[in-house]
């Protein structure tokens, strides 16, 4: 029953290190996880001890015995906690770095037509934190993202059909799209940057068809400055104006900002979108009249991957489609969300291409994994797709009237391409995983100072620096009490005062014959140390002729009933008492 119990209590601390629950503080679980441990080991001991001397102390516990204990307990705690808070992450960086860099050299065949192919954009699309140095995107092996509620950019709309819209309908803002896809790569396709210049009004039009459906969203954009890569154009979905100075088209999907005159205060600049979903056209009844353009199988819409196991794996799935193409999409979207898993954390315990695991294998991934999947099956029924990043849901702040999109709301879908209509939103995640609209509480504060720049330290960045000045706090404690408890160590190990170091009660009672035996050889002037043996007196007693006629049969008894299995005869210690007594 006590080892079961032991089992128990490990089971729960290593639930409470896990983070379960998750609404305890880190440092009262990691202390609940060390006071479960010491409950169940302290229960685990408690036990029928045999009969037998046990060892007592030269003094009684004092002060500064308790409080030694105590603090190198809460001392090693606090370093737990500091290890468990920070080795984690960056044990985690260094194996995703390492399992990159061992995939990358297994890509590398595969990715050099594509490496020739960005040259001729060199650094325009490089350098930023939303693709690598080369200007690719790949999907990772492994995944275990913590996403954080970080507030990344702002949207204000400008009229009440906007902010109407924005509510009833989910809000896609994207950032950019990409259209080239192989070896789990999204890459850009390549064409000469070309500069759009405002017009007389202000406004630079970006092309959109004239018969776009949708009404006409309009409203502030406030977005921050990554100082790491070049800033990009973001809008509501199917932008058709921004009121910026210019902006540099440098791939169908992608559009650069000026360089911020001043970086601490990021952008703010005024777009203008209609955004078209698919299930808004269903909705309609206006899908099945639309068409799909018709694109030379070279294209990069068109394209499906160069690996034949996941190509032959993409063209299974969309072949269990039936219908026309309308039908059809609906049916691929319903298979993703019916026979494949929203999670943040991917295995891959094969490591294989990390799509061919999401569909094949696995079949769970996050977003970016259902919007690849999406594209590909819909380029194997022949429709032009690509994949959109940018953010979805968002938190809205009825007061100041602003839409806040956080880290956490970092989205990656489908977009289908439809004659007369463009880019439209086909967004193959399942509905329960993604981020609901969330409406703030009226006392909930805007991350906004008054200059509209974004204040991050109210919010996810706060959480962040909070966090880590526990982490601080702890190491220090941790640090600070060791030297603490040396010292009353040092002072424990003092004994005190006339404290005389004795051996009463630690050992059996001698046999009365060898008590007798001692006196007789002290009233003879040759007393028996402590230390020494009945072998090793009788032998020096030898050395001086002063052994008795009954050594032999005294050293024979005591030693067969002290250390062999000889019972005691209590004939034979009258008898060996009677000699000794005659001895002396």
């Amino acid at each position: 029953m006590r080892s079961i119990f032991l089992a128990l209590t490990v089971v729960a601390a290593y639930a409470l290190l896990r983070g379960l629950p998750e609404e305890l503080h880190p440092v009262l679980r990691n202390c609940l996880a060390v006071l479960v441990l010491v409950l169940g080991i302290g229960l685990w001991q408690r036990r029928a001890r045999p009969a037998g001397s046990v060892a007592r102390s030269l003094r009684r516990p004092s002060w500064s015995d308790y409080l030694a204990v105590g603090l190198g307990i809460l001392s090693i705690e606090c370093l737990f906690l500091c290890f468990l808070t920070v080795v984690p992450s960056h044990a985690e960086s260094l194996s995703r770095r390492l399992s990159e860099s061992l995939s990358g050299q297994g890509r590398e065949a595969t990715q050099s037509s594509s490496d020739e192919d960005l040259s001729s954009h060199g650094s325009s699309i490089s350098g930023n934190w939303l693709w690598d140095t080369k200007g690719r995107r790949p999907l990772p092996l492994t995944s275990n993202a913590r996403p954080s509620n970080k507030p990344e950019i702002f949207f204000r709309p400008r009229d009440p059909s906007t902010t109407g819209f924005l509510l009833r309908s989910r809000a896609y803002l994207r950032a950019f799209a990409l259209e080239r896809f192989d070896a789990a790569t999204w890459t850009p396709v390549g064409m000469p940057p070309a500069l759009l210049t405002p017009d007389e009004g202000g406004r630079v039009n970006l092309s959109q068809p004239e018969t776009r459906p949708g009404p006409l969203l309009r409203g502030e954009i406030i977005q921050a400055s990554h100082p790491r890569g070049e800033d990009l154009f973001t809008a509501p979905q199917g932008a058709t104006q921004g009121w910026v100075p210019q902006l540099r088209h440098v791939d169908p999907g992608i559009f650069r900002l000026n360089p911020a005159k001043d970086p601490e205060q990021g952008y703010t600049y005024e777009v203008a979108a209609k955004t078209v979903t698919l299930t808004g056209l269903l909705e309609s009844g206006e899908l099945p009249n639309l068409r799909f353009p018709d694109l030379p199988e070279d294209s990069p819409r068109l394209q499906l991957p160069s690996s034949e196991e996941l190509r032959d794996e993409i063209i299974n799935l969309s072949s269990k489609t039936l219908g026309d193409a309308a039908s059809r999409l609906v049916g691929l979207r319903n298979l993703l969300w019916q026979n494949f898993q929203y999670s943040l954390k991917i295995e891959n315990p094969k490591g294989i291409d990390p799509v061919l695991n999401f569909l094949r294998d696995e079949k769970r991934g996050h977003c970016e994994f259902f919007a690849t999947a999406g594209a590909l099956l819909c380029r194997a029924l022949n429709i032009p797709s690509r994949i959109a990043y940018g953010w979805s849901g968002g938190k809205w702040y009825e007061g100041p009237g602003y839409l806040m999109f956080r880290a956490s709301e970092a989205h990656a879908w489908t977009e289908i391409y439809l004659e007369g209509v463009g880019w439209v939103v086909f967004d193959t995640t399942p509905p329960g995983a993604r981020t609901p609209l969330d409406l703030a509480d009226a006392n909930d504060p805007l991350p906004l100072m008054e200059n509209n720049l974004l204040d991050l330290d109210s919010s996810a960045a706060a959480q962040d620096r909070a966090r880590s000045l526990w982490t601080y706090l702890a190491l220090s404690a941790g640090l600070g009490l060791l030297p603490v408890c040396l010292v009353l160590l040092r002072f424990r190990r003092r004994s005190p005062k006339g404290a005389q170091i004795v051996s009463a009660g630690l050992l059996p009672n001698a046999p009365s014959y060898l008590t007798r035996f001692r006196q007789a050889c002290q009233e003879h002037g040759y007393p028996m140390p402590p230390s020494r043996t009945l072998r090793q007196h009788l032998h020096s007693l030898a050395e001086r002729d002063q052994e008795p006629a009954f050594a032999k049969e005294l050293l024979q008894y005591h030693y067969s009933v002290t250390y062999g299995n000889g019972a005691p005869c209590r004939e034979q210690e009258s008898h060996l008492m009677k000699a000794i007594k005659l001895w002396s």
